[in-house]
């Protein structure tokens, strides 16, 4: 059993339960996107939308915690490892991190453009801001492509802890991995 701090040699159950957290918020918001920007507004996409953007909602609360959490909490010790590879590690965190903030902030920015509102289970949150519908457009188009771009990021990062787990068995991927893993 681990216990919800990091350790010199893992991250706790707190750390680990927001990172698989928002794995699992951004592939479900992922998924219930739509591909046409013009039908999800549609009535027949009411539903989909709605939880599209409660998932985003949720993947933006979860990172504030995952940030605040780390103000908290240590990280495991850093691994040897190449210059280099620490030096692309921490653009990928910083990428993820960014994109984590861009893309909810880019959807709540472009909806309320457009002059429409929020639309959650239960309640919509109207448009704090003035109608712009042409750089609403463009920030939605903004927002789509950061939520691709956020997949492939991932995807980087996943392939290169599957890396350090086959390749270089070190201690990089167990450190997150969840449940209790040898090296």
């Amino acid at each position: 059993m681990i216990g919800l701090r990091s350790t010199s040699s893992r991250y706790g159950a707190g750390a680990q339960t927001l990172h698989w957290l928002t794995v699992v918020l951004v592939i479900a918001a992922y998924v219930m996107s739509r591909g046409d920007g013009y039908s999800l507004y549609s009535a027949a996409a009411d539903g989909p939308r709605r939880i599209h953007e409660t998932f985003g909602v949720l993947v933006f609360v979860v990172v504030v915690l995952r940030l605040l959490w780390r103000l908290i909490d240590s990280v495991p010790a850093k691994q040897r490892i190449p210059r280099w590879m620490a030096a692309a590690a921490k653009l990928v965190q910083f990428a993820l991190y960014a994109l984590l903030i861009a893309i909810p902030a880019t959807a709540i920015l472009g909806t309320w453009l457009e002059g429409i509102p929020v639309t959650l289970p239960g309640f919509d949150i109207a448009p704090r801001i003035a109608k712009a519908h042409g750089l609403g457009q463009l920030i939605m188009e903004i927002h789509a492509i950061l939520g691709d771009t956020i997949l492939w990021v991932a995807g980087v990062h996943a392939a290169a802890a599957l890396f350090h787990y086959f390749c270089l068995r070190d201690g990089v991927f167990q450190s997150m991995a969840p449940g209790r893993m040898k090296n």
